[in-house]
């Protein structure tokens, strides 16, 4: 038991949780007392304020273990009840999980509505960048159809590519782009549309480079150093930014290696040289027929690789990325502004005469996004009442009691995370709160924090395309037109982590204790005669 004193106008580093944490490790026992007249003192926006306190009897009789996983339960089945069995929208499950929840923590578990409402406008804010990026990544789209930029690549991509290595050298050329970029989506919503477009054309099925492009997509995601889930994987644990990198190679590698194999396998049966069939023939004319095709219509994507090279913020570099595009399009394909600007609002729209090729290009705009939006800030609600009654923290604080090795603590938090991302739906709440919970008790156990700063990785960052109704789910599902469960058995990445960060708890290979050595070194130094 450990005693905790807390001065009233401290400011603390914590985030917007470290209430919340403070408030159920007392209820859990972690700690005995807390000075100040036994009253805790209710932090906001990182500073203590003489407002909404309790005494240590009040937090005692909080949130059960038990109503804990009801809670957790009953949000987990809601969603597998109404995605796999009544085929019912995502955004609508999560807002019907989100108010059977929401039910139990008022009625069982004495939560106030102020409480949950105010962990939805938590909730909402933090998905506000996401949901401006996914606006502004439709209006990308739907400004490099108008101008030709995507038309071009995808041209020139069906003219070179060989169809036996096209699914490897879209996987590498997605991680080179992701890796430069730091950001998956942004190579998914340019690069990756451009690719499926030219997988069609040389006939080559959707799904095979749909599990490619998000593979190298998320790999890049996961190792860059620029990547916004690589750096808040490593600062939830206070583990430095290259250290975490370099540990995930052992859980990485592999699966990156299988993938490409997979792929190299899958592009055999398609031969060598281009495919001149009768579709091939048809798409290359019409694209021809109804755009100027030239390198210059790539000046778009070099300006975005460029600026993000040069580690410019991600909006404004999106936003060069538009502008020259609707320059092109008015310049070099002969479209006036107000088309321009339409394709950019409402998506790329014409009829080309060919079916196959209108479905390839008409697609983007700002419209194109709301459903997806829609879902991201539904994830922001759905959250909101288990975080408000801590649920979460205090099945944690329960870690202990079933985890009694190192080994077993490094399985169990692999199971867990995972759990927890289905209920959170985003890493971004995750990492931060399992990192406080749990990051102690690695170094408790003898643990290095980076073997938990990789399990949050490689059952987030990289796994959280498997999930229909998470963020990246419903984004890949908006941008390339095809769901998790039609590829997810041709991305071996995206499952292989967890499953080689299992079998490396259990070796002991990879696995650090906090002195920086390993359990089990991969190479033994041969002892001197």
């Amino acid at each position: 038991m450990s005693k905790i004193k807390i001065e009233a106008g401290n400011r603390y580093n914590e985030n917007g949780l470290a209430w919340e944490l403070l408030y159920f490790r007392l209820a859990a026992g972690t700690i005995k007392q807390v000075e100040k007249g036994g009253h805790l003192y209710c932090l906001t926006m990182g500073r203590i304020q003489k407002k909404g306190w309790v005494t240590m009897q009040e937090a005692k009789e909080k949130v059960s273990v038990q109503k804990a996983l009801l809670m957790v339960g009953v949000a987990l089945l809601v969603i597998i009840i109404g995605k796999l069995f009544l085929k019912l929208d995502t955004t609508l499950v999560l807002f019907i999980s989100s108010t059977a929840v929401s039910i139990i923590a008022v009625l069982f578990c004495g939560t106030s509505w102020n409480k949950i409402e105010e962990q939805i406008s938590i909730g909402i804010r933090q998905m506000g960048v996401p949901v401006i990026i996914l606006m502004e990544i439709g209006m990308l789209v739907g400004a490099w159809m108008i101008s030709g930029t995507i038309p071009t690549i995808m041209y020139y991509g069906m003219k070179i590519m060989n169809p036996r290595f096209f699914l490897v050298l879209t996987c590498i050329t997605c991680s080179v782009m992701s890796v430069a970029s730091g950001t998956s989506w942004g190579t998914l919503s340019t690069l990756g549309v451009a690719l499926m477009g030219v997988a069609l054309g040389l006939g080559i099925p959707l799904p095979y480079v749909a599990g490619a492009i998000v593979v190298g997509s998320f790999f890049g995601d996961k190792m860059s150093p620029l990547s916004d889930s690589t750096i808040v994987a490593a600062a939830s644990c206070n583990v430095e930014l290259t250290e975490h990198i370099r540990h995930m190679l052992y859980t990485t590698v592999p699966g990156y290696i299988v993938s490409l194999v997979l792929y190299l396998i899958l592009g055999m049966q398609f031969g060598g040289g281009t495919i001149q069939n009768e579709e091939y023939t048809v798409i290359l004319d019409t694209l021809q027929a109804n755009f100027v095709i030239n390198p210059i219509m790539v000046i778009p994507p070099i300006i975005v690789l460029i600026l993000i090279l040069m580690k410019k913020p991600c909006l404004p570099t999106f936003a060069a990325g538009i502008a020259s595009a609707i320059v092109l399009a008015i310049v070099c394909q002969g479209t006036d502004l107000s088309s321009a600007m339409a394709a950019v609002v409402s998506g790329y729209k014409q009829e080309t005469g060919t079916a196959l090729v209108d479905g390839l290009l008409n697609r983007g705009g700002i419209s194109s996004m709301l459903s997806t939006v829609g879902l991201v800030l539904a994830a922001g609600v759905f959250g909101a009442p288990i975080k408000a009654t801590g649920a979460v923290e205090v099945i944690f604080s329960k870690v202990k009691s079933f985890a009694k090795t190192p080994r077993q603590l490094m399985i169990l938090c692999t199971i867990m995370h995972p759990v927890f991302i289905l209920i959170a739906v985003t890493y971004y709440v995750t990492y931060p709160v399992m990192g406080e919970m749990v990051g102690p008790i690695y170094e408790e156990y003898g643990l290095h924090k980076k073997n938990l700063t990789r399990t949050f990785e490689d059952t987030g960052t990289i796994s959280a395309p498997l999930i229909p109704w998470g963020m990246a789910g419903a984004f890949i599902t908006t941008t390339l037109g095809i769901t998790p469960g039609e590829y997810w058995m041709y991305m071996p990445l995206t499952w292989m982590c967890a499953l080689t960060g299992i079998v490396l708890a259990i070796t002991g290979i990879g696995v650090a204790r906090t002195d920086g050595t390993m359990i089990t070194p991969l190479f033994r130094k041969k002892a001197k005669k």
